[in-house]
């Protein structure tokens, strides 16, 4: 493209979404980042809302950064024109694209939902706090009544039924059909969908130490009924499916076993094995 080379990291052919997404083909995303131009590009980082603050109650959040905040400064580079190779890059999440993770987490959970787009909070409730000593003293503290969070008008993503099927098919198949973090599978009954990332920090060949590639990976489930979803991002360790992934399956595993007692608790009602017993003793 131009006097730049770029490729995937595998032979896949000229594959279809689902596979693109299951198998992470770079270039089925360059040629989809070329049909859509940067202005295409640009349409969707809005439409998700990735160049504004998700709205979080937390304070000093960082808004990602995306082609339309940099355009500028590229285009100097260029003499004063957009080219198509930055366009590639952005395809993939590189160069032009600086995402926070909650940005990523809030818009990949609303294709688990059907596009509806969540502002995330932290704080479900406050609890109902009566006063504490009297009135004019030094010591008084004025109670506080009960405050409970409400999610505000959602903002639907527009997408078809069958749009959004094909990206969680996508996104079930890399963990569960052969994809780039099939180490994580739960099986059938807590089945997860995600994708796995790797953000390179600096060109190939540099890439040791510090400025190795940063490993990503984002899912949610069960795949077609999430309840839960989670992210990862590991900084300098590699690829996301190898480093990123496995950590985000912790959190489904101990999602999962809520409530349940561990497995070296013993039952209180349980009559305890003599020879068990005996055993501990030895």
């Amino acid at each position: 493209i131009g006097s730049k080379f770029t490729r995937c990291m595998g032979n896949h052919g000229t594959p279809n979404l689902k596979y693109a997404i299951t198998h992470s083909c770079d270039g089925y995303f360059y040629r989809l980042g070329l049909k859509l131009g940067i202005e295409g590009l640009i349409d969707m980082v809005e439409m998700f809302e990735y160049d504004k603050p998700t709205g979080v109650d937390l304070p000093n959040e960082k808004t990602s950064r995306t082609p339309k905040y940099y355009r500028e400064s590229i285009e100097k580079r260029y003499g004063g024109r957009w080219v198509d190779i930055e366009t590639v890059f952005a395809s993939i999440g590189q160069v032009s694209v600086n995402v926070t993770p909650i940005a990523m987490l809030r818009a990949v959970s609303s294709v688990g939902v059907g596009g509806k787009l969540f502002v995330p909070h932290l704080l479900k409730e406050f609890k109902e706090i009566g006063a504490v000593g009297n009135k004019g003293s030094a010591n008084y503290v004025p109670g506080r009544p009960a405050v409970t969070y409400q999610q505000g008008k959602l903002k639907i993503i527009p997408m078809t039924p069958e749009q959004n099927k094909l990206i969680v098919d996508g996104m079930f198949g890399v963990v569960n059909a052969g994809g780039t973090a099939t180490s994580i599978s739960m099986g059938s009954d807590f089945a997860i969908a995600g994708k796995t990332g790797t953000a390179q920090v600096v060109a190939l060949g540099k890439d040791i130490g510090h400025l190795k590639d940063h490993a990503w990976f984002v899912g949610f489930a069960p795949a077609y009924d999430p309840r839960i979803a989670v992210i990862a991002i590991i900084e300098n360790s590699g690829f996301g499916g190898t480093h990123a992934a496995p950590a985000v399956k912790s959190v489904f595993e101990a999602y999962v076993n809520l409530g349940k007692p561990k497995a070296d608790e013993e039952d209180p009602g349980k009559v305890p094995d003599e020879n068990a017993v005996a055993k501990k003793r030895k």
